[in-house]
């Protein structure tokens, strides 16, 4: 689909430059052989007018006529023309009312001429139209050479515009592809053991509850497992529909967080971890809980599946320089390569490529985190240094539920 779109993109792009190159030469070469028709045609007014050949640059011949159309006097300046041509010239010339004005051609040569009546006869004033003919002789066959020219060198031009253009519809595709192909990889193995468990159970019908209570806890686990891998997706799916709506309260923050690592150290004291966090008291922030949680747990999730047993996890929450909410959760672990320290906010992108399960997780709780923290007005990093890892999350405040953002 991309390669098919970026032809598609190559050839419309290539045939529009073309048509402009085209409009635009035939407009150049239409403009400069108009106004050398205009430069004659105002020199013969001018001679006509004042009865001299005062243009040097423009070959003209002026003819006095009586009345019957018969050459009375006839002057010529930078032409040589017999009085052959000059009569067959006087013979083809119309006149309607008190003056005429058009082309005549003689010999395979083109004159353009302007006729004022004037005191029982007329004057004439003859340019010959030679050079206006080569000039459209030449401006036809370099507009043939500037097309063909176009058409060799914007090819690569559109090729590289194609390129440049279809690079981040490439992307999403190959995004979107990995995604579904991820997505798949990851309900398919909780449906897999769901089933498995299932016809376990069915297997044995009459079995008292007791004895199947390991595959009913295995059914209950990997629904909860996948109920978390759904719920995700929905809400990254939303966040890129932009239908995410925040309820945003004032917050004592630092009252809140705290309450939350105090839910959380049981957790991290049956994996054998050290948890510490520090707060500054009395910290308020205008945000939503719930989505703030979210992250907050989904950062805590990350440093404890990444944290070996005896290894260290601390939060603190504070102000930056420009007095945003700041917080970090930091913990030991194997350093993330600086390479990776974006991509792991990356959908389904985990340092353990073989995605085993006992590292847990979807790979979906640091993007599920910076989008919130973004949702939020801030940002979601990652840093690493001396066996540390370091995630810092900035949030700017909201306005209160019900005012304008300029309130």
């Amino acid at each position: 689909m991309p390669k098919k779109l970026k032809l598609r993109f190559l050839l419309i792009s290539w045939a529009l430059l073309l048509l402009f190159l085209t409009a635009l030469c035939c407009g150049i070469s239409l403009y400069l052989y108009q106004s050398a028709v205009n430069r004659t045609e105002s020199a013969l007014r001018k001679a006509v007018e004042t009865q001299t050949l005062s243009d040097p640059a423009i070959g003209m011949a002026g003819l006095r006529l009586d009345e019957n159309g018969n050459i009375r006097s006839s002057e010529q300046s930078h032409l040589n023309l017999s009085d052959e041509t000059l009569k067959s010239l006087t013979s083809k010339m119309n006149i309607k009312g008190d003056q005429g004005i058009g082309q005549i051609s003689i010999d395979g040569k083109r004159y353009r001429y302007l006729l004022l009546m004037s005191g029982g006869g007329a004057w004439a004033a003859v340019a010959e139209c030679t050079q206006e003919q080569a000039l459209v002789k030449t401006l036809r066959r370099n507009t043939v050479f500037f097309i063909l020219l176009g058409m060799v060198l914007l090819m690569p031009v559109c090729a590289l515009l194609a390129s440049w253009f279809s690079k981040p519809i490439e992307t999403a595709w190959e995004k979107q592809n990995d995604f579904v192909s991820d997505a798949t990889h990851e309900l398919k193995t909780p449906l897999t053991v769901i089933a498995a468990n299932t016809e376990a159970v069915l297997s044995n019908p009459e079995a008292p509850v007791e004895t199947q209570e390991k595959f009913l806890d295995s059914i209950k686990d990997e629904t909860a497992r996948m109920s978390g891998l759904v719920g995700d997706l929905l809400f990254l799916a939303k966040v890129d529909a932009g239908e995410i709506h925040l309820d945003s309260e004032p917050l004592d923050i630092s009252e809140r967080i705290e309450g939350l690592c105090m839910e959380r150290e049981p957790d991290f004291f049956e994996t054998g971890c050290d948890f510490d966090y520090e707060m500054t008291p009395g910290l308020t922030y205008t945000g939503d809980w719930k989505r703030i949680r979210q992250m907050m747990q989904a950062l805590l999730d990350n440093a404890q599946m990444y944290t070996p047993k005896g290894g260290a996890i601390r939060v603190v929450v504070n102000h930056d320089r420009k007095q945003n909410l700041r917080i970090v959760v930091s913990n030991s672990g194997n350093p993330i390569p600086e390479h990776e320290l974006e991509k792991i906010f990356d959908r389904f992108y985990r340092l353990d490529p073989s995605r085993a399960r006992e590292t847990g997780g979807y790979g979906l709780g640091l993007c599920v985190a910076r989008s919130i923290a973004v949702l939020h007005g801030g940002s979601l990093t990652a840093q690493s240094s001396s066996g540390v890892n370091v995630f810092t999350a900035i949030l700017g405040d909201l306005p209160v539920q019900g005012d304008s953002p300029g309130k």
